[in-house]
């Protein structure tokens, strides 16, 4: 069994498949992980106990790479490839294809977007070289059907799953020291890359909340998408006279406690194909604000375990917060059902084991 990922990423994408394997292997799936040497991905595996093979992609049209695949497939015996970084889908599967016998190659749709160009050329090679398509939400699945007429059994949902016991067991009184945020404040949380999550879109916003709620905190975790976003949100604070009410702590290793210092979770980008900060959230017993697209509508349920808000609508987002904030009974109701839902829903365990019978029945 071999996942296959080669993109220089850090963040939600490389960090879930690195727990699927871990936790395949703890099912006794012997799981290798093919990634870019000396990568993010490479040390996160050796953290986790995954072993790996070395695989470097330059583009998504690079036949070198599917020869190279191919001798890594029938050196390992491998049986089934399963693929998370879109750049690679290509060269996986001509690399599969190379190899004899042929190998059965899962394409893993993270992102809410065409697998490749032009989209109905792209449908039909994927069906000819690929055994199936993961899609994380019902939106990625119905894109995908319609866009590259993949026949409806060609293409799996599966939504990302969320250890729901680690965040029950979370405390967030250290990590609000860590950020210099009294213990008895109102924290408006943030979980994502910074040019991602709609983070500029929540500063526009909080000079009102915080002219209401004086003791508000706002804390933006997560990596920088692109050089400067860091500096250009504390710049955009600063602007609005609240700079000393932002937090920005960088790249999150311990989510649960993250999310066990958050009083209530925004997430505001403007394409979403699942939103698993939102399920994180909801494991963490908080409630949440989220723009009414995509994944984030099938994750929250408006009215009971958040409230979905129109993308860019200011007035929306500042109502909804507004209303949350002022009401810690309406925060907690949401949050009980908010983990209730991930327990019936999106647990991880269940998750991996819908994986683990895909892969037996293909």
């Amino acid at each position: 069994m071999l996942f296959v990922a080669t993109s220089g990423g850090e963040g939600g994408i490389e960090r879930y498949s690195v727990r699927l394997a871990a936790l395949l292997r703890a099912r006794g799936v012997p799981v290798t992980y093919a990634v870019r040497p000396g990568g993010f991905l490479e040390g996160l595996c050796a953290a986790h106990g995954i072993p790996t093979l070395p695989w470097r992609v330059r583009n998504s049209g690079d036949v070198r790479a599917s020869f190279a695949l191919a001798r890594l497939l029938r050196e390992h015996a491998i049986d089934i490839v399963h693929v998370h970084s879109r750049r690679d889908y290509v060269p996986a599967v001509l690399g599969a294809a190379l190899r004899r016998p042929r190998p059965r190659l899962l394409l893993h749709a993270h992102l809410i977007r065409r697998l490749g160009e032009p989209p109905r050329l792209a449908g039909r090679f994927f069906q000819w070289g690929a055994s199936g398509v993961i899609a994380v939400s019902e939106a990625v699945r119905a894109r995908l059907l319609s866009e590259h007429g993949f026949p409806p059994g060609f293409v799996h949902l599966l939504p990302n799953g969320v250890d729901a016991a680690a965040f029950a067991a979370a405390d967030g009184a250290a990590q609000r020291r860590a950020w210099g945020v009294p213990a008895d404040a109102l924290v408006i949380g943030m979980m994502g890359r910074l040019n991602a999550k709609g983070q500029a879109r929540l500063l526009t916003v909080a000079p009102e909340i915080l002219a209401a709620f004086p003791d508000i905190w706002l804390v933006l975790a997560g990596p920088e998408g692109e050089a400067g976003d860091r500096r250009r949100l504390m710049d955009q604070a600063k602007a609005l006279d609240i700079g000393e009410r932002v937090v920005l702590p960088g790249m999150i290793e311990d989510v649960p406690a993250t999310m066990a210092g958050f009083d209530l979770l925004a997430h505001l980008p403007t394409d979403e194909s699942f939103g698993l900060a939102l399920a994180e959230a909801m494991a963490a017993g908080l409630p949440t604000v989220a723009t009414d697209i995509g994944g984030c509508r099938e994750v929250v349920q408006d009215g009971v375990t958040g409230t979905l808000v129109p993308p860019d609508d200011a007035r929306a987002l500042a109502s909804a917060l507004t209303r949350l904030l002022s009401c810690p009974e309406e925060r907690g109701r949401m949050g009980a059902a908010g983990r209730r839902r991930v327990l019936d829903e999106f647990s991880l365990d269940r998750q991996v084991e819908r994986l683990h019978d895909l892969y037996l029945r293909i």
